[in-house]
C-alpha cells in the first residue's frame, strides 16, 4: 500500500524528487542520468584558407625539386648599320633546387574508448581529424613564417622569401587612412609582371573590416551607398571579399593575440666563444605561432664585463611560451637586440625545440636548452631585409600586424609547392594519412606530408608589416 502511494507520488512529481536527490553532496547524483550533447565544441577555432590556394606539384618521388629561372634577356640596343655586323648576344639562366622536408605526426586511440564510446562518436575518426587540422596548421605556419636556416627541418616561408616588395613601420605600427597600402601592393607586383597573375591579399578579420570602412567612406564621398567589397570564390568552396578582384584571405596568422609569457633570465655566457665587447645590450624576444609573430616581451638588459671582445650572452626561459589557455604553443622565437635602450632589431631566430641527432624533437629551447648570442650581426637565417624588423609592441592596446599579397603563380610567383606522396589523399594529395600496424590494444595512424615551397619568383609579392587597425 506504501509502495503504491510513493510509486504514484513520484510519477506525479519527478522534478521535485530530482531535485531534492540532487541537491545534497553524495546523495542523489548518482541516479541522474547525464545528458550528454553529441556535439563536441570547438574551442580552438582559427582561419586557415591558405591551404586552399596553393598549386601542389608532384615531383615524381624526388626528393629535391629543381627549376629554372630566366636572371637576365640579350644585351640591350638592337640599332645598327646597314652593313654592320649583328653581334651575337644571349640570355642567361639560373637552376635552383628546394630540398623537400617532412612534416609529420602520429595519434593513437585505444579500443576500450573506441568501443566504449561508440554509441556517441566514432572516437578514432575524430582523433584522426584533430590531428589532420594540426598538421594543416603546421604546413600554414611553415608555409608563411618558415626558416630553414634557423631550423633545417622546416621549408623557407614566403615572408622569408618577399624580400624586394616589404614595408616595414615604426615600431608600435601605423594606422592606414587610405588604402593606398593596398594599391601600393598591387602596383609594385604589377610592375613586375604580376598583373595577368591569380593572386591573393592575406590579412586578419580586423583588417578587413578596417578596409572595408575606409572603401565604404570612398564610396561614400563619391555619392555611391551600395559599395563595399566584391566577392569572388577560390579552391575549397571559400568565397571571399576582394579589392580590385584580388581576393582577400581572411587569416588568423597575421595578428599577434598574446605577449612573450616566460620569465626571460638574460645572462653572461662566458668570455669565449663569441665576438661581444664589455658593453649594455638590450633585447626583446617574441614567440611565432600558428597565429603568427607575437607581441615581444618587455625589454630588459645586461651588462657584460669580462674585459674581453669574445663574450656571449646566455639567455633561459623559466618555461615554455604559452597563451592565454595556458598551452604551449611557440614554433620559434625571434630575438631582438640592440646596445641602444628602445632600438632593438632582429638578429637571431631560433626553433622553439631541440632535436637529438636523428630529428626527433627531444625538448624545448631555452627551457631544456640554453640560447645563446654570440653576435649581434644577424646570420644567414636572418636575410637583408628582416634585419629591418624591429619587435611588434602594442599601442593604446592595439598590436600591430602583417598584410601580404602573395602572387600564387607557380613559374613566376610564389605558389607551387612540391611534394612527393604516393598515397596523398588530402588537400590535393599534400597529406597523407594512413593506419599503422596493430601492435597493442590501440589503433594508431600518421599524418604526413613530405613539401616545400619553390621560390620561383618573389618580386611580383609584397609584405607589409607594422600595420594597425587603429
Amino acid at each position: 500500500m506504501f509502495t503504491q502511494m510513493f510509486n504514484r507520488y513520484a510519477s506525479a512529481n519527478q522534478n521535485l524528487i530530482q531535485k531534492a536527490l540532487t541537491t545534497a553532496t553524495n546523495v542523489g547524483g548518482a541516479l541522474i542520468p547525464e545528458n550528454l550533447e553529441q556535439i563536441i565544441t570547438d574551442t580552438v577555432q582559427r582561419l586557415s584558407p591558405e591551404i586552399s590556394v596553393i598549386e601542389a606539384k608532384d615531383t615524381g618521388g624526388a626528393k629535391t625539386h629543381e627549376f629554372n629561372r630566366i636572371t637576365q634577356l640579350p644585351k640591350r640596343g638592337g640599332a645598327m648599320g646597314e652593313s654592320a655586323t649583328t653581334p651575337a648576344t644571349n640570355s642567361k639562366s639560373q637552376r635552383a633546387t628546394v630540398d623537400l622536408k617532412i612534416v609529420r605526426r602520429k595519434g593513437k586511440v585505444t579500443n576500450f574508448l573506441q568501443d566504449a564510446s561508440r554509441k556517441y562518436i566514432d572516437t578514432a575518426s575524430w582523433e584522426l581529424q584533430n590531428h589532420l587540422r594540426q598538421h594543416v596548421n603546421d604546413l600554414i605556419y611553415y608555409m608563411l613564417y618558415g626558416n630553414a636556416d634557423s631550423n633545417a627541418y622546416e621549408f623557407d616561408g614566403i615572408q622569408k622569401f618577399i624580400s624586394t616588395n616589404k614595408v616595414n613601420e615604426a615600431k608600435g605600427g601605423a594606422v592606414p587612412t587610405d588604402l593606398s597600402f593596398l594599391d601600393d601592393m598591387i602596383d609594385a607586383s604589377n610592375s613586375k609582371g604580376g598583373s595577368p597573375h591569380r593572386r591573393v591579399f592575406g590579412m586578419s578579420p580586423q583588417m578587413l573590416s578596417k578596409v572595408s570602412r575606409l572603401l565604404t567612406n570612398v564610396r561614400l564621398n563619391q555619392g555611391l551607398t551600395s559599395g563595399g567589397l566584391t566577392q569572388v570564390e577560390i579552391n575549397g568552396g571559400w568565397r571571399l571579399m576582394a579589392y580590385r578582384d584580388i581576393p582577400i584571405i581572411e587569416t588568423t596568422a597575421l595578428r599577434p593575440i598574446e605577449t612573450m609569457s616566460p620569465t626571460i633570465t638574460y645572462a653572461s655566457g662566458g668570455t669565449t666563444g663569441g665576438s661581444l665587447s664589455d658593453d649594455t645590450y638590450y633585447f626583446q624576444i617574441a614567440p611565432v605561432t600558428y597565429e603568427g609573430e607575437q607581441l615581444a616581451k618587455s625589454e630588459q638588459s645586461v651588462t657584460l664585463s669580462g674585459g674581453t671582445a669574445t663574450q656571449r650572452i646566455k639567455i633561459d626561459f623559466d618555461a615554455v611560451h604559452k597563451n592565454a589557455s595556458s598551452v604551449e604553443n611557440a614554433i620559434a622565437y625571434r630575438i631582438y637586440a640592440s646596445t641602444t635602450s628602445g632600438s632593438e632589431v632582429l638578429i637571431k631566430q631560433v626553433s622553439a625545440f631541440t632535436y637529438d641527432s636523428e630529428g626527433t624533437i627531444s625538448g624545448d629551447n631555452g627551457v631544456d636548452s640554453s640560447i645563446y648570442v654570440d653576435t649581434l650581426t644577424p646570420a644567414s637565417d636572418i636575410p637583408a631585409h628582416m634585419q629591418l624588423y624591429v619587435p611588434l609592441v602594442a599601442t593604446g592596446g592595439v598590436s600591430p600586424e602583417s598584410c601580404y599579397l602573395w602572387d600564387l603563380d607557380p613559374i613566376q610567383g610564389l605558389g607551387k609547392v612540391p611534394y612527393t606522396n604516393t598515397a596523398g589523399s588530402e588537400y590535393k594529395g599534400l597529406v597523407t594519412t594512413e593506419p599503422l600496424a596493430k601492435v597493442d590494444d590501440y589503433i594508431q595512424f600518421l599524418v604526413k606530408s613530405y613539401l616545400s615551397i619553390a621560390n620561383s619568383f618573389e618580386t611580383t609579392s609584397f609584405w607589409h608589416r607594422g600595420l594597425r587597425v587603429e
